[in-house]
């Protein structure tokens, strides 16, 4: 599998701030290279336990263990706002947007329309991350 441009979030703890950089396929597992820093994460197949592709986006997840869940974007992710306990401004009402809604729904609604829009771009590229992370999880050996 090519190099990939990807984003990276931990889906558990309480920060949950996209990071940039490239995933790779190595023999042993996955690894991910922060493109600002060049630190190096590394996801062994024999840590991994699930890797999943969110329907209707650019998004995969590999779980290791029972309680270690990281997202990988194939396109820059939406900004999480009121969603991810982040406080953003809100923009000024205008005449388009006054009847649209507020809030965190206004935001998951932007967020799920955005991610759909992009998914059609990098969908095969998903499904292709998802089906040699799940062979590879398949073929490696039982303990």
């Amino acid at each position: 599998m090519e190099p990939t441009t990807v984003w990276m979030v931990a889906l558990d703890g309480g920060d949950k701030r996209d990071v940039e950089g490239t995933l790779v396929e190595e023999d042993d597992g996955l690894v991910f290279t922060q493109e600002s820093t060049g630190t190096m994460f590394r996801f062994p197949y024999a840590e991994l336990t699930k890797v999943s592709r969110v329907m209707g986006s650019p998004v995969f997840i590999v779980r290791s263990g029972p309680d270690r869940n990281t997202a990988f974007y194939l396109s820059r992710p939406p900004p999480l706002g009121a969603l991810g306990g982040q406080d953003r401004p809100a923009a000024p009402p205008t005449a388009s947007t006054r009847f649209r809604g507020s809030g965190k729904w206004r935001q998951r609604r932007e967020n799920t329309r955005y991610l759909a829009a992009t998914s059609t771009n990098v969908r095969e590229v998903r499904d292709e991350w998802v089906k040699r992370i799940k062979t590879a999880l398949k073929e490696r050996p039982s303990s």
